[in-house]
């Protein structure tokens, strides 16, 4: 009994001291951010009055979470030695031999660790903190997209498409469509890998290095499989961190331009991402938010919108809309996940799109309704805009084929349309909902694919 007990004094010492690590990881990554987030406001381009304010304010706050963390690691290594050398000689046990000690002292440091721990994320703990020590700061990003475009010319292609944009309501097909282009031309887009570093993706590839293999379903649960190398959309990341989040109210995204600088920056970004004969390939459902400026001030780019019959297209919504609610309510990263991508079209942060100033009243978003007003209003705007080619779902599903065929001639690309593989997509029954509200819809959705 008494070798037992000679035995147990180390080891709960070793365990005392892998749970306080284990205690102190949550004060840690506090402090982590906190510095990272001073770090951003010494790098930011505010005035003298506004900076000094905010670095004095952040300043203070990191102080406040060393002194926090530092007091906790006083607290846990007191609690360490205690056990380990002072607690044995109360009991005048502290006779076993200093080797045999330490030793199992250090099994009882890795104890803690071996116990399984269920994670509510696919993302483990330090990549989370990684995501947010990059993607939390604006300013930063910044900084990285200056090395990611030093060098890179703007110069509109007089002679051909620079860039091709897929844009339309989520759930619409873009992504099925994006991937197909991405197999069948001269594309460069952004993707998985270049996750978390997204303004400096040349920069970040010289340190990470993913397998292309697609094995996992996207989180979606539609069956498209993705990996670190499927192209997806990021691109809103960049206007996020160069508009400073301008255009995101609490009601909703609202509609804005790009000032020339800013479009010379996406300019320059999007080429740095293309060797010389490369097109970027780029998927962004907000796209219509600054699209009248988009095409204004880029002759070159050629965008195709997705548009899906309304009333399968809102129930499809709806139905992921509840998905990632119950998702982001067992793992909110995923909602963090979601809101530095601007992926505000389903979920916990759904908000809806803006246009004209006009915002709808806060309605039930369970409601197939809802999801149908949705619709009406996106594709409302959508007519008012000339330059854009609208493909519907429907047709890709159809004669996938014929539309990279037509994206090819609209484009001037030379693009591989044979052997495209056909989706698979059957219609369910959709809930009650207002007869007004879908006629509308299907009229705007004749009068759109029709063009």
């Amino acid at each position: 009994m008494f070798e037992a007990l000679r035995i147990a004094f180390p080891l709960v010492s070793g365990i005392v001291l892998g749970i306080g690590v284990l205690w102190l990881q949550a004060p840690f990554f506090v402090l982590a951010r906190r510095s990272v987030g001073l770090l951003d406001i010494l790098i930011s381009d505010l005035d003298e009055d506004d900076k000094f304010a905010a670095v004095n304010a952040a300043t203070n706050k990191t102080i406040l979470s060393l002194l926090k963390t530092l007091a906790l690691l006083a607290l846990v290594l007191g609690a360490t030695a205690w056990t380990y050398w002072y607690l044995p000689g109360m009991f005048w046990l502290d006779t076993l031999g200093e080797g045999w000690k330490f030793g199992v002292f250090t099994i009882g440091t890795v104890l803690p660790f071996l116990y399984p721990r269920k994670s509510k994320s696919a993302y483990g703990v330090m990549a989370q903190l990684f995501h947010h020590l990059i993607l939390d700061h604006y300013h930063l990003g910044k900084a990285l997209l200056k090395r990611q475009i030093k060098g890179v010319e703007n110069a509109v292609n007089e002679q051909g498409t620079s860039a091709v944009l897929v844009t339309g309501l989520a759930r619409a097909g873009t992504t099925a469509l994006t991937r197909t282009l991405t197999e069948r031309g001269p594309f460069s887009s952004l993707n998985y890998s270049n996750m978390p570093v997204l303004m400096a993706p040349r920069l970040w590839a010289k340190f990470y290095k993913p397998s292309k293999k697609e094995t996992q379903e996207r989180a979606h649960g539609d069956g498209i499989k993705v990996g670190l190398a499927s192209v997806e959309a990021l691109e809103e990341y960049f206007f996020k961190a160069i508009t400073s989040d301008r255009y995101i109210t609490e009601k909703g995204l609202i509609a804005h331009e790009l000032s020339a600088e800013e479009n010379d920056l996406y300019r320059r970004y999007f080429k740095s991402l293309c060797g010389p004969d490369h097109v970027y390939l780029a998927k962004n459902n907000n796209a219509l938010l600054r699209l009248p400026s988009l095409l204004k001030q880029n002759p070159d780019m050629k965008v195709f919108v997705m548009i899906r019959e309304p009333l399968q297209h809102a129930y499809s919504l709806m139905k992921q809309h509840q998905k990632f609610t119950k998702e982001q309510q067992e793992d909110p990263f995923i909602l963090d996940y979601m809101n530095w991508l601007g992926h505000h079209e389903f979920g916990l942060g759904q908000k809806p799109f803006v246009f004209d100033g006009h915002s709808l009243e806060e309605q039930d978003r369970n409601a197939l309704n809802y999801w149908l007003e949705r619709w009406v209003q996106y594709y409302t705007e959508l007519q008012k805009i000339e330059g854009v080619e609208v493909i519907a779902y429907e047709s890709f599903l159809a004669a996938p084929d014929h539309v990279v065929e037509r994206i090819a001639k609209v484009s001037g690309l030379s693009l591989n349309a044979s052997g495209v593989e056909r989706f698979e997509k059957l219609d369910t029954k959709v809930p009650e909902h207002s007869d007004a509200l879908a006629a509308q819809a299907s009229k705007i959705y004749m009068t759109l694919v029709g063009k």
